[in-house]
């Protein structure tokens, strides 16, 4: 069974920044407040910028953020494009945010630029990556281990270039109880076992660091061992069949049906992309920090005078796939 992907880009900030927890280089927050900015433009024709105060080691309190710039600035290729505030959340856009509307094409450089009355002005620049290369998607049961359900992503790299992917693979669970629908949704973590792109850890990483776990499940590369090359990922995760099925408790019976789907992300980063996420990695595997045998690492930024991220990415996604059958 082979899918290929719509040419669907959407607004990345719930993966590349899933949560309020910042990791910083203490010696950047020690001392007084930073402006933080973060932005993903490249996914879409709306671009969200997020402004927020960072919080001193010392000080006590909360993050501020939703912070207005009175003289906040973009430019691409050096043109000049205007930015809206919205104090209210917008479709696509979250309350508390500044927003552009704009096309990008691939090699574009977005430039920014903020200001907030006691905080230092800050700037970043990214450029636009290309899309993602997907030549094909292709879901099946290893003929080998028939309980393992496999992924087979088949793209080819540019040579002339240095790129960055990253991946994703969600889980839909959709279930019928007495006629009744729900779901359930989540990212999954998954085997490596098959992929050496990913699966990288060896030696004394392999003995220290077992769960080779990628933060967020969100699992990402550079080209350096493929570049110029056609490759297939193969990332792995177990099968389970769809199902119907009765359950009864005393004199109550339930009737439940159970169908699974899936859907697969696929990102073309940004070299600043590319960092931070790797940096955030680095920290969430890093199991050695915790026992005090090594630092614990900062988390990479390119906001100048600031902290946060303006990375370009690009997104693609699959329809939901149904799940395959048992025969």
């Amino acid at each position: 069974m082979e899918k290929f992907l719509s040419g669907i880009f959407v607004f990345v900030t719930v993966i590349l920044l899933p949560s309020c927890t910042y990791y910083f280089q203490l010696d950047d927050v020690a001392e007084s407040p930073k402006l933080v900015m973060y932005s993903y433009p490249g996914s879409g024709d709306t671009t969200i910028v997020r402004l927020s105060r960072s919080l001193p080691v010392s000080a006590k309190g909360a993050i501020v953020s939703g912070l207005r710039s009175p003289d906040i600035r973009c430019t691409v290729n050096g043109t000049p494009v205007s930015l809206q505030w919205t104090a209210d959340s917008l479709p696509g856009v979250p309350a508390g945010s500044h927003y552009l509307v704009t096309a990008y094409r691939d090699g574009d450089c977005v430039e920014f630029t903020a200001s907030v009355e006691g905080l230092e002005a800050v700037s970043a620049t990214t450029v636009i990556p290309v899309s993602f290369p997907l030549l094909s998607v292709e879901m099946k049961r290893k003929s080998s281990e028939p309980g393992t359900l496999q992924f087979l992503i088949k793209f080819k790299d540019e040579s002339s270039r240095t790129d960055y992917y990253a991946v994703k693979i969600e889980k839909k669970l959709r279930y019928w109880k007495n006629g009744v629908y729900s779901e359930e949704r989540y990212l999954m973590a998954l085997d490596l076992k098959d992929e050496p792109l990913l699966d990288t850890f060896s030696g004394l990483d392999e003995m220290l660091l077992p769960d080779k776990e990628f933060y967020q499940n969100l699992y990402f590369w550079d080209d350096e061992k493929i570049q110029g090359k056609e490759y297939t990922l193969r990332l792995n995760t177990s099968y389970g069949a769809d199902y119907e099925t009765d359950y009864e408790w005393g004199e109550e019976k339930e009737h439940v049906v159970c169908k699974k789907q899936y859907r697969i992300s696929l990102y073309s980063l940004s070299e600043e992309c590319y960092r931070y996420l790797k940096s955030l990695n680095d920290q969430h595997s890093n199991q050695l920090t915790s026992s005090e045998l090594a630092p614990i690492r900062p988390t990479y930024t390119n906001v100048r005078n600031g902290l946060g991220l303006v990375g370009g990415c690009r997104l693609m996604q699959t329809d939901w796939m149904d799940n395959l059958k048992e025969d």
